[in-house]
């Protein structure tokens, strides 16, 4: 294992062992506990993996805090607050940067006493920016009010990440495909003047001919 590896590891470790004292998990969590949001959680989780954005979202308060490691690297990185934030701003960048992107929740962890479920697992996808595939430990904590996500942290090693590609990065890309564009035609357009010209030596062939 390299160390670089090794240092995501123990990052990871040591997140989930944070989330495990802030949600007073203790050894042996049950996601039982919490029925209903736990299953609520790892279905938002799955609908955001298969591209069902407002299914994702739908399971956010109006009002929902997002906060999500700092940084270039992590979509929609920083403190966020509202749904609408939370589409502006990760969902944006996910859509820009990724092929495809998802977390892999591997075990959840219950606290009702707290209305906290902590998902334990990895990010994954393939990302715009870079090559590989991403497979990085994580853990999110979603705190309920009833039955919205009014709280979201994301602990994960950002390093890992490919980049995000943003709006300028974007408009930039789009103005050379489309300059690129304009090149072909223009090279299409000399090649047929090629073919006038020939035509011409054609006729002038057939005028001393004659």
């Amino acid at each position: 294992m390299s160390d670089e590896s090794s240092g995501v590891g123990q990052r990871a470790k040591s997140l989930v062992e944070q989330a495990k004292e802030r949600v007073g998990a203790g050894e042996t969590p049950l996601a039982t506990k919490v029925g209903g949001r736990t299953e609520a959680m790892e279905e938002a989780l799955k609908a955001f993996g298969e591209g069902d954005v407002d299914r994702f979202l739908s399971a956010f308060s109006d009002d929902v805090t997002w906060t999500a490691p700092k940084g270039e690297k992590f979509p929609g990185a920083g403190n966020h607050d509202g749904r609408d934030a939370v589409r502006q701003a990760f969902v944006a960048d996910v859509q820009r940067s990724y092929a495809s992107f998802g977390f892999r929740p591997d075990r959840f962890f219950g606290a009702p006493d707290l209305d906290v479920v902590v998902a334990i697992g990895a990010f994954t996808g393939e990302g715009v920016k870079g090559t590989g595939q991403l497979d990085v430990p994580g853990v999110q904590m979603w705190e309920f009010d009833g039955d919205e996500v009014v709280a979201v942290d994301i602990f994960t090693d950002t390093a890992a990440f490919p980049g995000v590609v943003t709006e300028q990065d974007q408009k930039e890309a789009e103005q050379e495909q489309k300059q690129d564009g304009g090149d072909e035609d223009d090279d299409r357009g000399d090649d047929d003047d090629r073919g006038d010209e020939d035509d011409d030596r054609d006729d002038d062939d057939r005028d001393e001919k004659g």
